[in-house]
């Protein structure tokens, strides 16, 4: 079955992009802002609300490339205008995908498909809609290669060039082979929103001093990064770091040597006695949030870890203003308690810029991003620090 793909100057619309984001859409949205920075994609927004980001970009790199250096966008489309009925549409759709079976799904009008499968069928064309609920259907069905997936926004149809590649990332999330389901893992979708987040380029060098199982690391291996640290005190999460370096390897398209990753154990509030001055350029991590919680601790007890793991946070950055370069970041997530009350947070913004830090806000008028789910007792606060 032949189809056009799309790419960036086959838009006919001007350039016209529709990127649908994750859950935390600030915090998706941010991390769009930074890789576009960091890639020198000039761009305009044209709309910013619920899970939808429209803009224009007359030079967007390649959709299928770019979905899978995003962990908080979902889909990448560009629009095809304000097809007004289901004769306009079935004609595109004729035009779109030039022979075979055309299998095609809308969301945002049900009878919008069934009309054009009707119209289609009079042209003489062999046509399947399909009711694609969620982005599983769509991959499941083949859509984007060979077939066409439209999403209805605003009165304007905006055709799918690529979705977030949901199987890569829940295996790397559940199928690695070194794990600590007790003390928790950081989501790999989130490790690589935070790695972008830092705007470094591929050839700097990116230390995560609680490396945990590697989940900042492996996402960095994956996007191109080489000069790479991982540090953590524990035993067990250095072996699992290097487990799933390996297991890396194997089950994903590693493009770049992984042989000269330093990976470590070392003790995060010493860390610059064995890691050179000024020789980092961004610091990647979720450090210790603190003992497991089942939602039924004391107010006293959350402040009490609130209070211990602020001296930790503190003795950290102390030691990552020796180790980063000048105008060096450290992206850095610092947990907050859910209690029947409300929050208890970590407030160290102050004390921590008394160390040599400036508060870098991802955006402006935001000084953290926050990644959270109803179900957790812990939320994860999102910060960037600039060493000044």
């Amino acid at each position: 079955m032949a189809t056009k793909l799309p790419t960036a100057t086959q838009n006919p619309v001007k350039n016209k992009w529709l990127f649908i984001l994750g859950r935390e859409t600030t915090l998706s949205f941010a991390e769009i802002q930074a890789l576009f920075l960091l890639n020198n994609i000039e761009h305009e927004i044209l709309h910013n609300q619920e899970n939808k980001l429209i803009f224009t970009a007359a030079h967007l790199p390649d959709a299928g490339d770019l979905i899978k250096k995003l962990g908080g966008t979902i889909k990448i489309a560009y629009s095809i205008g304000k097809i007004k009925n289901p004769n306009q549409l079935a004609k595109f759709l004729n035009e779109h995908i030039t022979d075979g079976k055309i299998e095609f799904s809308i969301n945002g009008s049900m009878s919008l498909g069934i009309e054009t499968k009707k119209i289609l069928k009079q042209m003489g064309r062999s046509a399947r809609y399909v009711e694609a609920k969620n982005s599983a259907t769509v991959i499941y069905n083949n859509l984007i290669k060979s077939g066409a997936d439209i999403e209805i926004y605003q009165d304007e149809l905006f055709m799918t060039a690529a979705i977030q590649p949901i199987e890569d990332f829940s295996k790397r999330d559940f199928g690695r082979p070194g794990r600590d389901d007790e003390s928790g893992m950081l989501p790999p979708k989130l490790a690589m929103m935070m790695i972008n987040l830092a705007t470094v380029k591929t050839d700097k060098t990116i230390f995560d001093p609680s490396c945990g199982s590697g989940t900042v690391i492996s996402e960095a291996v994956l996007m191109g990064y080489k000069k790479i640290i991982a540090v953590d005190i524990s035993d067990k999460a250095i072996n699992d770091t290097i487990l799933n370096l390996q297991w890396l390897k194997t089950n994903f398209q590693v493009k770049n040597n992984t042989d000269d990753i330093k990976i470590f154990v070392g003790d995060v509030t010493k860390i610059s006695q064995k890691i050179k001055s000024d020789s980092v350029d961004a610091i990647i991590t979720e450090p210790y949030l603190g003992k497991p919680l089942r939602g039924s601790e004391s107010s006293l007890v959350l402040e009490q870890q609130a209070d211990e793991l602020k001296r930790l946070y503190l003795e950290s950055f102390a030691q990552f203003h020796k180790i980063l370069k000048d105008d060096g970041v450290a992206v850095f997530i610092i947990p907050r308690f859910k209690t029947s009350e409300g929050w208890i947070t970590i407030d160290c913004e102050e004390e921590i810029e008394d160390l040599g830090f400036k508060n870098d806000c991802i955006l402006p008028e935001e000084k953290h991003l926050t990644y959270w789910r109803e179900t957790q007792h812990v939320g994860r606060e999102i910060w960037r620090f600039k060493k000044v």
